[in-house]
């Protein structure tokens, strides 16, 4: 009995709710938008807080969107900075370089002879032993470079070329002790011979001990003996000895290249003498 009376109550439910569903097809539009006000009246509030909800969390996933964006903009911006900063560099780098190279060509051009002929070399590597005093430069026999070739910075001397490979060279530093260098002071005319050191520095010998040096005077090249052009800078004295049962002054020349400060060298090619047939 209890089974039908339930199914008796949802089947009226059922009917009333189709009645009503199709009178509201029938009732004037006037009176239904007076029926949606007054059912949606109470609840007007509870919406409020809803729609101000909704759009807090709306806006607040936009600004976080928002942010997120800017941020990842700003990396790539980072990025693209330091890529550029590292480029600037690199150019700065390339440009003083060439700046080096077009000032140590120009300096030794002004007195250079029309038998020489200039070529610009990239240190590449230094000799690390305590008693031999040398670099390799990134010229050779391809290039035209022979032993005994003069190598310069500016108008200072270098050294000379000892050995060569196909695109490379050994570059024998004037503070070798087995280089010497016919020289002169640039005041006095006084000539010597520059000697290297093992400690890296030189010492103008055969120097009579009745000539007065000082500090710290001019040494040059000579050109005495064809090997070497003269008027080349040597370095200056910055110590002079004298052995009271010495002939000579034992004079310490400071060089004036440091070697270890520049990255460019010139090598200077002696232009091969043509046979003319008799």
């Amino acid at each position: 009995m209890r089974r039908n009376r339930d199914r008796s109550t949802k089947r009226f439910i059922i009917f009333v709710f189709v009645i009503v569903s199709i009178s509201l097809f029938f009732i004037p539009e006037s009176i239904t938008n007076n029926i949606k006000v007054t059912v949606a009246s109470p609840l007007a509030p509870v919406q409020k807080i809803i729609s101000h909800t909704s759009n807090f969390f709306k806006n607040g996933f936009k600004k976080l969107a928002a942010l997120s964006t800017a941020v990842d903009e700003k990396n790539d911006l980072g990025k693209e900075v330091f890529l550029l900063k590292n480029k600037i560099i690199e150019q700065q780098d390339i440009i003083n370089v060439s700046k080096k190279k077009l000032e140590i060509v120009s300096e030794y051009k002004k007195n250079i002879d029309d038998k020489e002929e200039p070529v610009v070399a990239d240190i590449i590597g230094f000799d690390v032993s305590s008693f031999r005093k040398s670099i390799i430069v990134d010229v050779g026999e391809k290039q035209g470079v022979s032993v005994g070739d003069v190598v310069v910075f500016g108008n200072a001397l270098v050294g000379r070329i000892s050995a060569t490979g196909n695109s490379s060279g050994r570059v024998m530093l004037i503070t070798d002790p087995a280089s010497n260098v016919p020289s002169r002071f640039l005041e006095s005319r006084t000539r010597g011979i520059v000697q290297g050191t093992a400690d890296g520095k030189c010492m103008m010998k055969y120097v009579p001990r009745q000539i007065k040096v000082d500090k710290p005077e001019k040494i040059i090249s000579s050109g005495m003996g064809g090997v070497f052009p003269k008027s080349l800078y040597i370095g200056n004295v910055i110590e002079v000895k004298q052995k009271s049962a010495s002939l000579f002054k034992d004079i310490k020349v400071i060089p004036r290249i440091d070697i270890s400060k520049i990255e460019n060298v010139l090598v200077i090619k002696r232009k091969k003498e043509e046979n003319t047939p008799e």
